[in-house]
């Protein structure tokens, strides 16, 4: 081993040695972690007019460090996403794939930009478009009072001026 590489390697570990060492808790017990638990569940998703939209599930992973979500459309469409939060950067963050991933709206990656005070989580990430720009995307995610959940997917081109709606589902847990 080269003596530059030896010196780098004792200098990783002594460098984790001095970092401030955060409480190792699992995550279930860290707080952050804990903020898309009301969407925790097996779900049937029902549009704003009343039509059967598909199934969901939301699962907590890796002992509870992660979410995954398992979408299958009324029509056989499905999607995956992996919901995380980084306790050091106080952030969770969204990555959503289809089986449509190189059209619109099959593949997203989202952060937690809003807590509301109705208890709604809104992620919003920037989406690039084929041939050059990008639009914006938002879901809103809402607990309401009757143990639903409704969730509200909107886009804007115009940077966040004027938002479009492109789904408006409540979710009914399933026994």
């Amino acid at each position: 081993m080269q003596t530059s590489s030896v010196i780098l390697l004792l200098w990783g570990i002594l460098g984790l040695a001095v970092l401030p060492a955060r409480a190792q808790r699992p995550c279930a017990e860290e707080p952050g972690f804990q903020k898309l638990d009301f969407w925790v569940g097996t779900w049937e998703v029902v549009t704003a007019q009343g039509q059967r939209a598909g199934d969901n599930r939301i699962e907590k992973i890796l002992d509870g460090c992660a979410l995954v979500e398992h979408w299958t459309g009324a029509g056989g469409s499905q999607g995956w996403s992996l919901f995380y939060y980084n306790a050091v950067t106080d952030r969770w963050k969204q990555v959503w794939v289809t089986q449509r991933a190189t059209t619109r709206g099959g593949l997203k990656e989202k952060v937690l930009v809003e807590e509301r005070a109705d208890g709604s989580l809104c992620f919003q990430g920037e989406i690039p478009v084929e041939g050059g720009g990008s639009y914006l995307d938002r879901t809103t995610l809402t607990p309401l009072a009757d143990g639903r959940v409704r969730q509200l997917i909107e886009w804007s081109a115009d940077g966040g001026t004027t938002w479009n709606t492109s789904f408006d589902a409540f979710y009914v847990r399933k026994e």
